[in-house]
């Protein structure tokens, strides 16, 4: 009976709200977007030994406590002769096991509490991670700082890592996919940039534990790190845990504050670069002097971007080559941020062999045009109205908020850069 009742009231209120809706789709009205721009010092605290942290507490949110160590130094880094050092390091940080525990009483305890602790390095950057249950933090955070400060690096672990890079570099000359990014890169940085360089088979087998252990060493200095945390805590009691924790590191003997990051010195030569491979398509790439994100011209060369090749199905390039001509199931562009050095204005595609020349020239053309005659108002309307819609969604829960305050300092960005 009541559950009839409840049924029939709920219906009633769908009919009386469905006589609201207009008979025409141009007569619907919304309520005014109304977005306040998240501040980076509403998230930021610094815990005493200077390390930042940026805090997002949700104390309505799912009973989760997620931290992200993050620090510069990566392949950069690498010693000559030793390329894939840092990727390896970040592979096996996390998952070689601690002085007091090996990989899998490490692993267990954390199935055992349904959390996870992981661990990556890039060519500028690493990220120590962990999740656990509200319930269970104080106890991973304290595995999370056995890993942190006495990582083990197992033998057996540290063997397969290098087995696994191994036989990725025993395919990475099997697609044209991979072969023409790692040509173009030489291109655009030389052959002796760290951007350039890849691990080689004889770098991997030059990389020892001590190694990874000296790299660690190195890496121990607060002046190194950025720390996120986010879930359902009291800000001031979770500041007060780190504190207690990451707060009290202090530069070991071997620690050093990363040195920054070089940009390439290569002379670059233009020109049309060509790479045999017997394969049934081919990849076409090419790439332009870009500029730095700080530049005064930064906005209008994103919106160029955007109609050009990166709003996907309705840029410029993807219109004309795919749906129109048929040669690719996909065209981009991409505008390099330049947060080291100036970024490079790029773009590709996959086609068949016969059809690269006339694919080239249908995207320069595209690019000539944009180039000399004025884009149409109603064009140019969408595509920034579309944007600037989508930015809020940017920044849509106190999480992402505080990963995106972090990965702009962490780049060396002006806080608020993107307020």
């Amino acid at each position: 009976m009541w559950t009839r009742i409840a049924l029939i009231v709920a219906l009633g209120a769908n009919l009386a709200n469905a006589q609201q809706i207009p008979d025409r789709p141009e007569k619907l009205a919304f309520d005014t977007l109304k977005f306040q721009m998240p501040r980076a010092k509403d998230f930021k605290a610094k815990l005493k030994n200077g390390i930042p942290v940026y805090v997002a507490s949700e104390p309505e949110g799912a009973p989760l406590v997620r931290i992200g160590l993050r620090w510069r130094g990566g392949g950069y880094m690498d010693p000559k002769g030793k390329e894939g050092l840092a990727q390896i390091f970040g592979s096996q940080f996390a998952h070689g096991g601690t002085a007091r525990l090996s990989p899998a009483q490490m692993e267990d305890r954390l199935e055992d509490l349904a959390a996870s602790i992981s661990s990556n390095c890039s060519e500028t950057s690493g990220t120590l991670s962990m999740q656990v249950l509200e319930k269970d933090f104080p106890e991973v955070l304290g595995l999370f700082m056995e890993v942190l400060t006495q990582p083990a690096f197992a033998q057996d672990r540290f063997d397969l890592a290098k087995r696994s890079l191994r036989q990725g570099m025993d395919r990475r000359n099997d697609s044209v996919t991979t072969i023409a990014p790692a040509q173009m890169n030489r291109l655009l940085h030389g052959n002796t940039h760290f951007a350039a360089l890849d691990p080689t088979a004889t770098s991997l087998e030059a990389i020892t534990l001590d190694d990874l252990k000296a790299f660690h060493a190195r890496l121990m200095h607060p002046g190194n790190f950025m720390v996120t945390i986010s879930g359902r805590f009291d800000r001031k009691t979770m500041l007060d845990k780190l504190n207690a924790t990451l707060g009290t590191l202090k530069p070991g003997k071997d620690a050093q504050v990363s040195p920054k990051i070089p940009a390439p010195d290569h002379a670059r030569m233009p020109g049309i670069y060509v790479v045999d491979k017997d394969a049934p398509q081919a990849m076409l790439q090419w790439a332009f002097p870009g500029m730095r994100r700080s530049d005064p011209d930064w906005h209008a060369a994103y919106v160029m971007n955007q109609i050009l090749g990166a709003s996907g199905f309705t840029s410029r390039l993807t219109k004309k080559i795919r749906s129109d001509e048929g040669l690719t199931y996909g065209v981009r562009t991409a505008l390099g941020e330049g947060a080291h050095w100036r970024g490079d204005f790029t773009g590709g595609l996959q086609t068949s062999n016969t059809s690269v020349a006339y694919a080239m020239r249908l995207a320069l053309a595209e690019m000539q045009r944009l180039k000399n005659v004025p884009v149409p108002m109603t064009e140019l309307k969408v595509l920034k109205d579309g944007l600037c819609e989508a930015f809020p969604g940017n920044w849509s829960d106190k999480r992402t908020v505080a990963n995106i305050f972090a990965n702009e300092a962490l780049a060396g960005w002006a806080e608020d850069w993107s307020a």
